[in-house]
């Protein structure tokens, strides 16, 4: 399944704005940057991973796993906030359920 684009951050300004103005979350596995928005209809993501971190198919499965686990707390989030995730760790040793708990501990704080 497609990852909606309203979901998503798209351009680089988006990104700039939230390393600029967003506030930071240190979690167990990824480190999370965040802000918030006048309005919107769901919370969006933004996934940055650098090439240091491994092959193309280890970047891509950590996408995977972070947009997964955006998926599953994204009703529990604020409808104004937009996220940017970073790994931490090496991105082959990280899990879903890390990246889920990390999530909720925004969840918790941003509100």
């Amino acid at each position: 399944m497609k990852f909606p684009k309203a979901a998503r951050l798209l351009k680089r300004r988006q990104f700039q704005k939230i390393i600029r103005d967003g506030r930071r979350l240190a979690g167990r596995v990824v480190s999370i940057q965040y802000t918030h928005r006048e309005s919107a209809p769901c919370p969006k993501l933004g996934i940055t991973i650098s090439k240091k971190f491994g092959k193309a198919h280890v970047r891509n499965r950590f996408k995977r796993i972070v947009r997964e686990a955006f998926r599953e707390v994204s009703y529990s989030l604020p409808s104004t906030i937009e996220i940017h995730v970073l790994p931490k760790n090496r991105p082959e040793e990280i899990k879903k359920m890390d990246v889920v708990l990390d999530l909720k501990l925004l969840s918790h704080k941003s509100e």
